[in-house]
């Protein structure tokens, strides 16, 4: 009879490591499992304006798991927008939940009718235990998966990184493309990201960490369209990587964005790009060197 906590948890940030804290408290005082019920998309997904989830589906469970809880269950919001609030509620309690655990902004059923005092009053009538969970703050703002996708889609990666309480990153398999980089002395390795729709970076050269055969290596993310050598019609991802020597190609790469360098720029020639990326590559490894007690 497990204890669930409830949201959409994108990005796993540091409000949602809260509840799930309290989730796994409970189950453990109530000597039973504890489960995350992950919205897969919220209800924002499906606007045309929305900018993307933080994570693919699967790297948000794998933060919830390692968050401590024991399963992760998905929901659809397509498959219950329209359940009436107490409709959604006695279905869980039906599958056997025993406590819930939410954040004090939670809303669910249709209209986002269902709120935290709506549930404190079917608490009380079905019997379930439900916590409540205060929100976190961060510079006395409430932090929440929208202010971390307003921080990447600025650049704004050491804010991203301190809401979500870890590294942003971003995962994908290396595909061969037109292989300029290694014919400059720059070898990348382009990153496609998949299906999902994904937030994209603020467009630019950022410093990212990996891990590769079990080493780690640092080098240089540019996320843009590449006008140097003709614009692409959507976003590339290509990481140079400093000291690396091999084959990337068909594997699946996580790449941590540690800092952002600078912005994206078109260049009249060829030399001009191998001479920034050149002062790029000094400019990373000194910021690593300064900030080698943190890495």
């Amino acid at each position: 009879m497990p204890v669930a906590c409830i949201g959409t948890f994108d990005g796993v940030h540091l409000g949602h490591r809260d509840i799930m804290q309290r989730t796994v408290s409970l189950a453990r005082e109530m000597n039973t499992r504890s489960v995350a019920v992950s919205i897969i998309y919220p209800w924002a997904y499906y606007f045309p304006n929305f900018p993307g989830i933080i994570y693919p589906l699967s790297k948000r469970t794998e933060l919830i798991i390692s968050a401590g809880i024991d399963e992760v269950v998905t929901a659809n919001m397509s498959e219950i927008r329209y359940l009436e609030p107490e409709e959604y509620i006695t279905d869980l309690i039906k599958q056997g939940v025993k406590g819930i655990v939410v954040g004090s902004d939670f809303t669910f059923g249709n209209g986002a009718r269902g709120n935290v005092a709506l549930l404190e009053e079917l608490a009380v009538k079905m019997g379930f235990n439900l916590q409540v969970v205060p929100d976190s703050l961060y510079d006395n703002r409430r932090v929440s998966s929208s202010w971390i996708r307003e921080s990447i889609l600025k650049g704004e990666i050491g804010l991203a990184n301190a809401l979500l309480g870890q590294r942003y990153s971003i995962m994908g398999r290396v595909y061969r493309d037109q292989q300029l980089g290694s014919k400059i002395g720059f070898p990348t390795a382009n990153i496609s990201r998949g299906e999902e729709k994904l937030i994209t970076p603020k467009s630019g050269v950022y410093i990212v960490r990996s891990e590769i055969n079990d080493r780690r290596y640092y080098g240089l993310l540019n996320v843009g369209f590449r006008p140097t050598v003709g614009t692409a019609s959507e976003v590339k991802y290509e990481v140079y990587y400093f000291d690396f020597s091999g084959n990337l190609y068909d594997m699946t790469l996580e790449l941590e964005l540690m800092e952002f360098v600078r912005p994206e720029l078109k260049f009249e020639n060829l030399e001009l790009l191998i001479n920034q990326i050149t002062h790029d590559e000094k400019i990373a490894r000194r910021w690593l060197e300064m900030h080698s007690d943190e890495l």
